[in-house]
């Protein structure tokens, strides 16, 4: 079964125009706000970048999925790779770290599918993990708004919100293309995402498999606000 939807089209510019030169601002920070602000900008070059991982798994391992699937993950996919390229300009201005040394860093690490097989050979419950994981970052980005904004920088002040608007654009292509290609089994999201965020929290550590990383200590969601708050979101969504 294949059906086509029209393409998504980016709508807001791309990390090469939001952050063209690039310097991060001079402002005072305690130690541990500095170390704070290294992890997360490093988290986000790492969990953004991931996104090709998945890509080129679901290529290779999945082609039936992937072939299905391929006109939303194409664009989603250019957008992942514009904001893991950000994301490392940010870090690599913030740390003094050079570019080359961040992007292969990054790229030296391994990653492990295994706790995605189920859900990746299933295109509906592949749809609705990346749902769930992009209306998540969606979050994580909105709440960070305002510490960005603390930063005095409009750049990286576009920059967030520029990442959070991508997100939720990408949430909701995965949701229509769930729709649109399988309306018979929609009755099916509440427990898949029940199995997601059992995986989800299971998990003792990421894996590089850029979906389900968010159980961590440090993690700027609780695992109450998500079951409680986001995934009734999703279903909601998903039955309109």
């Amino acid at each position: 079964m294949s059906m086509s939807m029209a393409p998504v089209v980016r709508t807001t510019p791309g990390a090469s125009a939001v952050l063209s030169g690039f310097v991060f601002p001079a402002i005072e920070l305690t130690d541990s706000d500095r170390q704070e602000w290294k992890e997360i900008f490093f988290d986000s070059v790492i969990t953004e970048y991931d996104a090709r991982r998945l890509y080129w798994h679901l290529e290779s391992s999945y082609p039936d999925v992937f072939n299905l699937l391929q006109d939303v993950l194409n664009p989603w996919l250019k957008d992942e790779i514009d904001h893991a390229y950000g994301f490392a300009l940010i870090y690599a201005s913030y740390t003094q770290i050079p570019f080359d040394e961040v992007s292969l860093s990054v790229e030296l690490r391994k990653p492990d599918f295994s706790v995605i097989e189920s859900i990746a050979a299933d295109p509906l419950k592949l749809l609705v993990t990346l749902a769930y994981d992009e209306i998540i970052t969606t979050h994580v980005y909105h709440r960070s708004i305002e510490s960005y904004d603390r930063f005095d920088s409009q750049q990286l002040s576009q920059w967030i919100r520029k990442t959070k608007k991508d997100e939720v654009t990408h949430f909701f292509a995965f949701v229509q293309k769930a729709k649109a290609l399988f309306p018979e089994r929609l009755h099916e999201v509440p427990a898949i995402l029940d199995e997601i965020f059992e995986i989800d929290f299971e998990k003792e550590s990421y894996t590089g498999t850029f979906v389900l990383d968010h159980n961590a200590p440090d993690f700027p969601l609780a695992k109450h606000e998500i079951r409680n708050l986001i995934i009734p979101a999703i279903i909601k969504k998903f039955s309109e």
